[in-house]
C-alpha cells in the first residue's frame, strides 16, 4: 500500500489507502475468530461459536467491517513509522469503499505535533525581564491582616464555647467581641516574641506574597507577548485535553466545598458544554504555553534532575498510596513536565 498523506488545518493530516483485495480477504479468519470470542448465540459456549454461526449472525458486512479494522490496525502504524509522522491522540477512520472482492479504501485523519515558530521569543523574554518588581506593605494592610487573624480567632471561639450565631461571616464581628492584641495573642500564633516582632515578620510576609504575584505576572506577561510572536497551528485535540484537565480541576475545587459539579452547574443554569466553550480561549492559550515551554527546553537542551524526579514522584505516590488508580508512570510522566516547565521558565527568566 502505497499511502497518499495530505495536510490539513489545525495540524492535521489526512492519509489514504488501499488494502489490495487478496491482502484484504486475508484478514477475513482472523475477523471471524475475533467476532467470536465476543458473539453470544444461545446453545454455543462463548468463544466457541462455529464460522458458519458466526456469519449467519453478523451478516457479510459485520464481518467486513471487522475485516477493514483489523487491516487497518496493521497498516496504520507501518504508515505512521514508515513517513516519520509524529501522531497525536486516536485517529479518525472513514471506509471509502468496503465489498467482498474488492479493495479495501479507507482514510485516516489525524492530529500531528504542530510545528512551532517561536519568533525573537528571547528579545520579548529580555524586554520583560527589564521590568523592575517594587512592592510595597501599607500600615493599613499589616493592619487590616491583624484584624482578620482576631476576627477569625473570635470566630472559632465562639465555636469552640459553644456560643451560636446567625452570622457565619468572620468580618462581621464586632472590634469589642476580639480578642487584645498584645504578646500573649500573638505567642499563640507562632514563634514570636512581642507584638512588635509578630508585625515585623507579618509585613515580611506580605511582602514575598506580593513580590511573589507580582512575579507571576510579570511571567504571564512574558508568555503572552511570545504567543503573540509565536507561529502555532494548534490542534483542536490538544485544546480539548487542557479543556478537560480544567474541568478536572475544577470539580475537584467544588467537591471541597461539599458541592457536585452537577449541583454546582444547576445553580448557574449552565451545561458542562456551555462551561468548556467559555473557558476555551483560556485553554488554548494554556496549550500554546505547554507547547512553548516544550519548544524552548528542547531547543536550549533543559532537563530536569533524575533525581529529583524521582524524589518528587516518590512524594506524590506517597501522598496517594491508598488511592487504586494511580500508576508510577503517570506520575513520573506530570513530575518530569512539571520540572522541565520550571527549567524552560529559569531559562526564560534568566535572559537579559
Amino acid at each position: 500500500m502505497k499511502p497518499e498523506i495530505k495536510p490539513l488545518d489545525r495540524s492535521r493530516i489526512e492519509i489514504s489507502g488501499t488494502v489490495p483485495a487478496e491482502k484484504f480477504e486475508s484478514y477475513r479468519d482472523r475477523a471471524i475468530a475475533a467476532i467470536g470470542r465476543r458473539v453470544k448465540i444461545d446453545g454455543f459456549r462463548e468463544g466457541k461459536v462455529p464460522a458458519n454461526m458466526i456469519e449467519k449472525h453478523v451478516g457479510e458486512m459485520g464481518i467486513l467491517e471487522q475485516m477493514a479494522e483489523l487491516a487497518i490496525s496493521d497498516a496504520y502504524p507501518t504508515v505512521i513509522i514508515d513517513n516519520k509522522i509524529e501522531a497525536i491522540g486516536r485517529p479518525e477512520i472513514h471506509i471509502k469503499k468496503i465489498a467482498k472482492g474488492n479493495d479495501l479504501e479507507f482514510s485516516v485523519i489525524t492530529a500531528v505535533v504542530p510545528k512551532i515558530d517561536l519568533g525573537d521569543y528571547k528579545k520579548i523574554a529580555k524586554s520583560t525581564n527589564k521590568e523592575t518588581i517594587s512592592v510595597e506593605v501599607t500600615d493599613d494592610e499589616v493592619d487590616g491582616s491583624i484584624k482578620e487573624l482576631r476576627q477569625m480567632r473570635a470566630h472559632h471561639l465562639m465555636h469552640e464555647h459553644g456560643h451560636d450565631h446567625t452570622d457565619h461571616n468572620h468580618a462581621n464581628i464586632e472590634e469589642k467581641d476580639l480578642p487584645a492584641l498584645d504578646d500573649e495573642f500573638v505567642k499563640t500564633l507562632g514563634a514570636f516574641e512581642s507584638v512588635e516582632d509578630f508585625k515585623t515578620k507579618l509585613r515580611e510576609n506580605l511582602a514575598k506574597e506580593k513580590t511573589r504575584q507580582e512575579n507571576e505576572k510579570k511571567r504571564i506577561t512574558m508568555i503572552d507577548g511570545i504567543i503573540e510572536g509565536a507561529s502555532i497551528d494548534l490542534p483542536d485535540l490538544l485544546v480539548d485535553i487542557e479543556l478537560d484537565k480544567m474541568m478536572s480541576q475544577f470539580a475537584y475545587d467544588i467537591s471541597m466545598t461539599g458541592m457536585t459539579m452537577d449541583d454546582y452547574l444547576k445553580r448557574i443554569e449552565k451545561t458542562e458544554d456551555a462551561l468548556k466553550a467559555e473557558w476555551r480561549i483560556n485553554a488554548e492559550k494554556r496549550a500554546k504555553m505547554q507547547l512553548i515551554l516544550d519548544k524552548v527546553a528542547e531547543d536550549e537542551k533543559l532537563e530536569p534532575n533524575q533525581e529529583e524526579i524521582q524524589s518528587e514522584t516518590a512524594k506524590i505516590l506517597e501522598m496517594y498510596k491508598d488511592a487504586q488508580d494511580v500508576s508510577e508512570e503517570r506520575v513520573r510522566a506530570y513530575v518530569t513536565q512539571i520540572l522541565t516547565n520550571a527549567k524552560a521558565f529559569e531559562y526564560l527568566e534568566g535572559l537579559k
